[in-house]
């Protein structure tokens, strides 16, 4: 294999020889032959002048070899440049200033719009966007206009290069004038033509105006199965059943100025094989129209099926990846559940054992924080399938203040923070949805409480401006970094990189705030001094002014009725942790470790209300709860779905079955009292 050097003075050397021939190449090849050697060289004096450390001592024979690709870059049958993202020249070669007809030095710091004809500006407008929006290089034709008045047809190649943070252009410019002027002699030569036409990979077809095949090329065979004699003859609808041809109808929108017009699209088709085998497939189709020719159409067709299977490969791994999330949210949740109802247990105990008081507390709030990061990931994964629903309501955001502030507050306690708060006492209304606005603004106060010191200042600042509503999130807390702050509501992106972590996380608390946000129509921006310097987060929401109907306050709750409650659960922690819990409440509980089990003490037990895990070893949650459904004795029953499955599709689906609610694990007791609560005598 040969080394980077001896590939430099092998393309030099086939350079040479090229310029040496004894007789002139054809100048369709020649001018692209040594445009791609001076690419080649190019690329190759970069790399070489990379590994300047391993080439010390070859450094004088570099210089000399440098020298040379200069003089051969400036006397290049091709005209380089250089240019900024203005559009002005910083560099070009002499060829250039040759096809000009002007000094280099004329050419440098000017516009190279200067030097484009007033009619061809657009495709130079055109041109310059597609090399800001691509990487590739890019191609186009147009006219530039000489010092002495001339018009000159070029071909510009062009590649954009950032070099220190600016964007540049390398440009070549390749004189076609001569091939402009005689195209139609180039099109009759059907020698040069079947070279180019043949050894293209996709399949390209000439067809006239009424869909008939003139010629294919010798790719048509390899894709189509057709030989290149079968096809003459056949309208085209024998390889592209589904092709319209009406949008051809329409007339020209433009022509040249010898008459000419070229006008294409893209459609993605199936196409059709001789074995009658279907393909996906893109079609690119240009109508070429002349006045001296009648109207013809060139069809480019690349076989695509690699890339659809790809997709569909893609998309099966997309929902592997989503059932293993869901699969992982329950798995995850399973060992939460028995540990929260211990702690509650802990609670109800009295306990003045200080040291047992505190382990349930810290138990608590890890547990809390575990079931917040299994929602924030599995929220994530359904926002970026726009699988989240909101429940939007007239909504006053000091309710949203009030659950966020309770959330994190045994955090901020925990680290003896102080919360200032400043809002109007007056309702400030909304349109949401109140439970994802509360975990959105919740977010924004966990993050500067996780962010700030022990004994740090968080301030929550509420005000009304030009009709939206303003709720400021500061602290003094260790601040974002420049680097960081551009992409702080990027999935999975931390203020805290290092190895110890020891915020905690994952990166998905920010994203989805901002997401939430957006769907009620608002934005929410950060903003850092740096490092050290605290933060601030701002969220803007629409207010809402329509009437607000004042409901009458609500009845004091009856006392909680004692209920026959019944579980049923293949997870024993899970059962005896909530039975107990349930007990010392003063209801009646039974479990069962099996849905036939369940089904089968029903009937005798007679429960007014029934706890039931969906994944059960024997009969899925959703059928046992369609046959209890079937039951005198518990159709009128609260079915309630505790499961580790919450998925939008999930819940839908217990609706279906028959639940009256869904419950996902870990369940916060309190949640769970309240919902037995609205159970009345008829239950």
């Amino acid at each position: 294999m040969l080394n980077k050097v001896d590939k430099f003075y092998e393309l030099r050397q086939r350079a040479k020889e090229l310029l040496a021939a004894p007789e002139p190449l054809s100048p369709s090849h020649s001018i692209e032959e040594l445009y791609e050697l001076l690419q080649e060289l190019d690329t190759h004096r970069i790399e070489l002048e990379l590994q300047n450390d391993e080439l010390l001592k070859t450094q004088q024979q570099l210089q000399d070899t440098t020298q040379e690709y200069f003089d051969f870059y400036d006397f290049s049958p091709v005209g380089y440049l250089t240019v900024n993202s203005e559009g002005i020249i910083l560099n070009a070669n002499m060829t250039l200033a040759n096809l000009l007809g002007v000094e280099k030095q004329a050419i440098i710091n000017k516009s190279f719009a200067e030097f484009v004809l007033d009619s061809d500006q657009d495709i130079l407008y055109f041109y310059r966007w597609a090399l800001l929006n691509h990487q590739s290089v890019q191609s186009c034709e147009l006219r530039l206009r000489r010092s002495d008045g001339q018009t000159l047809w070029v071909k510009l190649d062009g590649l954009p290069q950032t070099v220190q943070k600016e964007k540049l252009f390398r440009l070549a410019l390749t004189d076609i004038h001569h091939l402009k002027e005689t195209e139609e002699l180039l099109s009759k030569s059907e020698a040069d033509l079947r070279a180019i036409f043949d050894n293209v990979l996709d399949v390209i077809i000439k067809i006239d105006q009424q869909g008939i095949i003139n010629s294919v090329n010798a790719a048509t065979e390899s894709v189509f199965g057709f030989s290149a004699e079968e096809l003459p003859g056949s309208h085209i609808s024998r390889l592209i059943p589904q092709f319209d041809w009406s949008e051809y109808e329409a007339p020209s929108a433009r022509r040249n100025e010898r008459g000419v017009q070229i006008t294409g699209v893209k459609r993605e088709l199936e196409g059709l094989k001789k074995n009658g085998v279907k393909f996906p497939a893109i079609l690119g189709i240009s109508a070429i129209t002349s006045e001296r020719q009648p109207r013809c159409f060139i069809i480019t067709i690349h076989e695509i099926t690699e890339r659809k299977q790809m997709e569909i490969a893609l998309q099966q791994a997309d929902r592997r990846k989503n059932e293993f999330l869901a699969m992982l949210g329950h798995e995850l949740r399973n060992p939460l559940a028995p540990i929260r109802n211990a702690v509650q247990v802990l609670k109800t105990q009295h306990s003045e054992n200080p040291t047992l008081a505190w382990c349930s507390k810290i138990i608590d709030r890890q547990v809390s924080h575990m079931a917040s990061l299994l929602n924030d990931l599995l929220d994530v994964a359904r926002i970026m399938q726009d699988k989240i629903t909101l429940k939007i309501d007239h909504v006053d955001f000091n309710e949203i203040i009030d659950s966020a502030i309770e959330t994190n507050a045994p955090l901020i306690h925990a680290r003896h923070q102080e919360l200032v708060t400043a809002r109007s006492d007056t309702p400030m209304w909304i349109e949401g949805d109140r439970v994802r606005l509360t975990q959105a603004l919740s977010n924004l106060l966990n993050n500067a409480t996780k962010y700030t010191n022990e004994g740090g200042k968080i301030s929550l600042m509420v005000i009304q401006e030009n009709g939206d509503l303003v709720i400021k999130v500061q602290d003094n807390g260790s601040g974002i970094s420049p680097e960081i702050l551009p992409c702080i509501f990027e999935l999975f992106t931390q203020a805290d990189s290092t190895l110890a972590h020891s915020q905690g996380g994952l990166g998905l608390g920010l994203p989805l705030t901002r997401r939430l946000v957006e769907m009620h129509g608002g934005t929410v921006t950060a903003y850092s001094a740096g490092n050290q310097q605290g933060s601030e987060f701002t969220m803007r929401l629409p207010l809402s002014y329509a009437a607000v109907i004042q409901s009458t306050p609500p009845e004091a709750a009856p006392p909680a009725v004692k209920l026959r409650i019944l579980l049923i659960d293949d997870n024993p922690d899970v059962t005896e942790s909530l039975a107990l819990l349930l007990q010392i409440e003063g209801h009646e509980v039974d479990t069962a470790d099996r849905g036939l089990k369940g089904i089968e003490k029903a009937q005798t037990f007679r429960p007014q209300a029934v706890l039931l895990d969906i994944g059960l070893p024997d009969l899925s949650g959703y059928e046992v709860a369609k046959r209890l459904r079937e039951l005198p004795e518990t159709q009128q029953a609260l079915l309630v779905a505790i499961s580790g499955y919450g998925q939008p599709e999930d819940h839908e689906q217990s609706k279906t079955a028959g639940f009256d609610y869904h419950l996902l694990k870990p369940v916060t007791p309190a949640s769970l009292f309240t919902l037995l609560a609205t159970l009345t005598d008829k239950t």
